[in-house]
């Protein structure tokens, strides 16, 4: 049986005096300083959210009627954290959060993005917009669906249940859309897709690649890439064209991915070519033997004309 640790429990009413000495506890925590950077990240943001939800949506009793109080709870196993939140609220606005929440845990994270952008520059009811820009950072952060459920209490009131998980081995991923001068990326772990592919001559390479390198070494450092080390991967290079600039970033990444597999990780390497694009070829041969760095090289299928 896995052991669990509990972070932080707390039963009552908050404000915001009472919301920064939780989370200065939370800081405090050796089990929280003992989690991978992103890890830990996530879960403050989830935290942050729950909290605010319970200092700014609890509804409260007519004086001497009693309720249930509002409370928080974040228990930490092997493998996951639990946060629980619970809070009285008008019985009235039971619908309204339940088709929050609804739409919020089946829209992919694409869609969760444009809704938050689309929700946070709309005129709306500071209520209506702030509890659904709350719900939405809690599901992108946690990569998993809200459970939630409402108990009817007294004075027309109802009670309001959420329970959200967070693996804590999760790794972010890292998408940037092609453009005519930069290219796709596509860095996720979650999926097993790692590729960059296109034209790469961006205006600030140092930004573009440091972004890149950034994740590369957050990745193979963090405890997704420690409980996967028998899971094989592989990343695609599938370049049209390279600058100068770009190959000297694109060779740190492969001396990156070099100390990786170094250090036990089980990586492949793929370099796509098309037939008679000799020079791509042989940039990769030239990059496989400085980063001393074993390449497949693949040709990459014709596409018909049209």
């Amino acid at each position: 049986m896995s052991e669990s640790v509990t972070i932080i429990e707390n039963t009552g009413f908050v404000d915001h005096n009472k919301i920064n000495t939780l989370l200065q506890l939370i800081k405090d925590d050796r089990h929280f300083k003992g989690l991978h950077r992103t890890t830990g990240k996530r879960l403050y943001a989830i935290i942050v959210e729950c909290l605010e939800n319970i200092e700014r949506y609890s509804a409260r009793a007519k004086s001497g009627v009693i309720i249930p109080e509002p409370y928080i709870s974040v228990v930490m196993e092997d493998d996951k954290i639990t946060i629980s939140s619970g809070n009285p609220v008008d019985r009235g606005k039971t619908c309204m959060l339940t088709m929050i929440l609804n739409r919020v845990n089946t829209m992919t994270d694409n869609d969760l993005v444009a809704l938050y952008e689309k929700n946070i520059n709309r005129e709306s009811l500071p209520e209506e917009n702030g509890a659904g820009l709350g719900f939405i950072i809690m599901k992108l952060k946690s990569g998993s669906r809200i459970v939630f459920s409402f108990t009817d209490i007294k004075e027309g009131l109802s009670y309001f249940k959420m329970q959200i998980s967070l693996n804590k081995y999760i790794m972010r991923k890292l998408v940037i859309e092609k453009t005519s001068f930069s290219p796709e990326v596509k860095l996720d772990p979650e999926k097993d897709l790692f590729v960059i592919s296109g034209e790469s001559r961006p205006p600030d390479v140092a930004n573009f690649y440091g972004e890149i390198l950034k994740w590369f070494d957050d990745f193979r450092h963090s405890p997704y890439s420690m409980k996967e080390a028998d899971k094989s991967i592989a990343i695609n290079f599938d370049f049209e064209y390279f600058n100068s600039t770009s190959a000297k970033y694109l060779l740190d990444l492969c001396k990156q991915i070099a100390a990786a597999r170094s250090g036990g990780m089980n990586i492949a390497v793929n370099w796509h070519y098309e037939e008679n694009d000799l020079d791509m070829l042989e940039a990769g041969r030239e990059m496989s033997r400085i980063a001393r760095l074993p390449f497949e090289f693949i040709l990459r299928a014709n596409e018909p004309e049209i």
